[in-house]
């Protein structure tokens, strides 16, 4: 289907009326020099073709629209990083029941202070208890939420809201990562994921969430496109789909003349119309 813009049907329609007009008063010229010339044509008027006022009615059949849309990431930063930590909880979880030993002491799961022994608080130079938590939990979770933050930055800033997806593949592959040396679990998930088939659904997950928090913001019209085939709009339309631009074009001749003034000798143009 042949489609082009409105704007440019419609000017190219009045542009050719003003190059027909151009032809005529080209010719108009001619003949003025051949009469010019000639001992008893130069006393006629030259012929020269002048519509005053033409009315133009155009059916025009609408076959599409250009949009322009404005699409942001609206994620709030506590609820985005909320959400993408709790994947990596989920992760870590998944990860570690599949070498589960009942006999194993367990191990801190991002975002998650794990109990810290009072022994553990006494090598670590008589720390109390609160300051030893305090120490492990800046340990395993600080990392990683600062770039759960660099990830809702770099979404924020997306010159390409709409296509996210080669951010969040590189911001998760660092987080999930991340998260299974914190949690000393890397051997264990390349051992029972060869295939790396838990970070490709996880990855798909966050995908989604991040999608789903991608919204259009507004949307305006950029142009209308038309199909200007004649049997086309005669046969393939409808009622619905067609309507008709109706324009008066008016002719206006003008002339640009010069005037001296007496005063300062100056010549300035002046456009003086019909």
């Amino acid at each position: 289907m042949a489609e082009i813009t409105l704007a440019d049907y419609t000017g190219y329609i009045f542009l050719e009326i003003i190059k027909a007009r151009e032809m005529a008063d080209r010719h108009s010229r001619q003949l003025a020099e051949l009469y010019a010339q000639d001992p008893v044509l130069r006393h006629f008027s030259v012929p020269r073709f002048k519509v005053p006022k033409m009315e133009l009615t155009i059916p025009v059949l609408i076959s599409g629209a250009r949009f322009n849309q404005v699409i942001s990431f609206n994620a709030p930063a506590d609820k985005f990083s909320s959400s993408v930590m709790g994947r990596l909880k989920e992760v870590v979880s998944v990860v570690r029941s599949r070498g589960d030993d009942p006999f194993k002491r367990p191990t801190a799961v991002p975002g998650v202070v794990a109990p810290v022994s009072r022994g553990a608080a006494a090598k670590a130079g008589g720390r109390s208890d609160a300051a030893a938590a305090r120490a492990t939990a800046s340990r395993a979770v600080a990392p990683l939420e600062r770039v759960v933050d660099e990830f809702w930055r770099a979404l924020k800033d997306n010159p390409d809201p709409s296509q996210p997806a080669e951010l969040v593949r590189k911001y998760w592959a660092l987080l999930f990562e991340q998260a299974l040396l914190e949690q000393k679990l890397m051997d264990l998930y390349k051992k029972f994921n060869p295939g790396n088939e838990l970070f490709r659904q996880s990855l798909e997950e966050v995908l989604k969430m991040v999608t789903s928090q991608t919204v259009v913001d507004s949307t305006t019209i950029q142009s209308l496109l038309i199909n200007p085939e004649t049997n086309v709009v005669k046969n393939g339309s409808s009622d619905t789909s067609v309507f008709t631009m109706k324009a008066d074009l008016l002719e206006e001749g003008f002339y640009i003349r010069s005037v001296r003034d007496e005063t300062t000798g100056e010549v300035r143009p002046v456009v003086e119309f019909e």
